[in-house]
């Protein structure tokens, strides 16, 4: 088995659960902003420890830090994006649209990397539009305008995610993975509790860290990020992105299954053809 593909296929597990976990945070109504905050403190301390155990030093902070504050940025709003889609619509819904970011990883390789899609490919994104035409429309169907706003979170999700792979693409071979890890979340850091003084009544915000499911959930939505985002930037390393992030997005398998298990969400027809679809669009891209 090729490099890339072993650590494509870790991050894969590792982000599955990852998202279940955003998916119980959405269902327990924690502040988006805090979960975000505790998870990215998690990731810049498990940077920070692993850097120093290792004896590395922060050598590459300016060569890290241009990339780091792209990915940063877009990173902690597609997590605030994905995490406020979850609380309007149900995961089957969620991370199908979210996992459209594949498509725009193809318009990002057509135009920044004069990468151009085989017929395969091409299928395969048209495969990807059509799940949100079914899954916008089942869900016009049912007339819940907050699960439409649910599925353009999940859109803005998936755009703020191409564009931070991006970053993390051109970094993953142009400098140290762990600083760029350091300095990026640290970015996230600073962003998630700046929005969280902003956008939490004073009222809530004084019980909001009293709550120890905000340091269970987030602590380990930020452990597994670490480990699994470490994984993609050594499969980006090993390969090219357009391969990576197909297989990365099977991901979307885990938290919707898991939460159609325990929380009893319904796989309709439609999800399930959505998912189906999803499945045989990264296959043709990938190929």
């Amino acid at each position: 088995m090729p490099l890339w593909l072993l650590y494509s296929l870790s991050a894969t597990l590792f982000y599955g659960i990852l998202n279940f976990l955003y998916k119980v945070a959405a269902e327990h109504k924690l502040p988006t902003q805090a979960v975000v905050f505790i998870s990215a403190c998690t990731v810049v301390l498990s940077a920070a420890v692993t850097i120093t155990a290792g004896g590395n030093s922060l050598d590459f902070f300016m060569q890290a830090l241009p990339y780091a504050a792209v990915n940063g940025t877009l990173f902690a709003f597609g997590a605030l994006a994905k995490f406020r889609a979850l609380k309007l619509a149900p995961a089957s819904v969620v991370f199908p649209v979210n996992k459209s970011n594949v498509l725009f990883v193809i318009v990002i390789g057509l135009v920044f990397f004069r990468e151009m899609p085989t017929l395969r490919q091409w299928a395969g994104v048209v495969m990807a539009i059509l799940v949100l035409v079914l899954i916008s429309f089942e869900q016009l169907k049912r007339t819940h305008i907050t699960k439409l706003h649910g599925i353009g979170f999940s859109l803005l999700a998936a755009l703020c995610t191409s564009f931070s792979m991006t970053a993390g693409k051109l970094a993953s071979t142009r400098t140290d993975r762990l600083t760029y890890i350091l300095i990026s979340y640290s970015f996230v850091t600073l962003l998630s509790f700046g929005l969280y003084k902003t956008r939490i009544p004073q009222r809530d915000r004084e019980r909001t860290f009293n709550n120890p499911r905000i340091y269970i959930l987030g602590g380990g939505i930020g452990i597994l990020n670490f480990a699994g985002y470490n994984l993609v930037l050594k499969a980006f390393a090993a390969g090219s992105m357009a391969l990576v992030q197909p297989v990365f997005a099977l991901s979307i398998l885990i938290p919707i299954f898991l939460s159609a298990i325990i929380y009893r969400e319904k796989l309709t027809f439609i999800r399930i053809i959505s998912i189906g679809l999803s499945l045989a669009s990264i296959l043709l891209i990938k190929n």
